[in-house]
Formats: structure tokens, C-alpha cells, sequence
């Protein structure tokens, strides 16, 4: 039997990404209807149930609906031990719901503080980078000259 080379090398990665989850603080569903937390654990059950083990779950945008610090709290009592039971590392980046000042202490365990929440990871390899391009009390997005001399 003739083996034949594929088109594209294999990938040697394997991410999963999770975006806009929008939990909320308290105890209400989101929209009064839509149990966020709930299918967040549900998926990451799922996860788990199906032999996937990813190398770094990639979380973008609207983290929390509100930016509020027990949304954050939340998030972190589901995904670090889901992520934990995976041997994932855990990557976070801001959405325009997103607080920058709660999101640092909450899931960065960084000092508050308003300015862009930018990062890099490296994953066996591979570099992984976090642009914020959140405008507070806005919808659109901006990337300021500074962040793109720091890119």
C-alpha cells in the first residue's frame, strides 16, 4: 500500500478557543432566561466525556456581561478546575462587556488598573498573544499606537 504525504503537516497544536461567555454576578439568568454558568460547566463536561485533552483553552470577550468582580469569581470557581482535570492552561482576553480593572484582579490576579489588557503565552512553542482592543463605555474597538509598538 502506497502511502501518500498529506497536503498540510499535522497539526501540532491543539487549542480550544471560548468566546462570550457573559456570566453575570448574581444569581439571575442572563436576558432572565439564558443559564450561563450552567452550560459553561455543561461544555466543559462534555470536554472532558470526550477524551479531548487540549494544550490551552483560549477564552475571548464579554468574559462577564457586566465586568462585575463576582461574575470573574465565578468563571475562575468553573474553568481553573475544568482546566485543572484537562492539563490545560488557561487563557484570558477582553471583550467590550469586560471591566479592564476587575478582569485583572479576577481572573490575572494583577493590581486594577485601566489600561489595555495585553499579554503573551507561550504553549510548547507556540506564542499566543492577547490584544485589547476594548474602548470602556464603548461597542467598537481601537488598538492604540503604543499597543502596536509593543506588537
Amino acid at each position: 500500500m502506497e502511502l501518500i504525504e498529506a497536503e498540510h503537516p499535522r497539526p501540532r497544536h491543539f487549542l480550544l478557543h471560548l468566546s462570550d461567555p457573559h456570566l453575570l454576578g448574581g444569581p439571575a439568568p442572563l436576558h432572565g432566561v439564558v443559564d450561563s454558568d450552567s452550560l459553561l460547566q455543561q461544555l466543559f463536561d462534555e470536554v472532558r466525556a470526550s477524551g479531548a485533552r487540549p494544550e490551552a483553552v483560549i477564552f475571548t470577550g464579554d468574559l462577564a456581561d457586566r465586568g462585575e468582580p463576582e461574575a470573574y469569581a465565578k468563571l475562575r470557581a468553573i474553568v481553573d478546575p475544568a482546566c485543572k482535570a484537562l492539563g490545560a492552561k488557561v487563557i484570558w482576553a477582553m471583550g467590550n462587556h469586560d471591566n479592564r480593572a476587575n478582569f485583572r484582579t479576577g481572573l490575572l490576579d494583577l493590581p486594577a488598573d485601566d489600561a489595555p489588557v495585553d499579554h503573551t503565552y507561550f504553549i510548547d512553542g507556540l506564542r499566543i498573544i492577547t490584544l485589547d482592543t476594548s474602548v470602556p463605555g464603548f461597542h467598537h474597538g481601537e488598538l492604540s499606537p503604543e499597543q502596536l509598538e509593543w506588537l
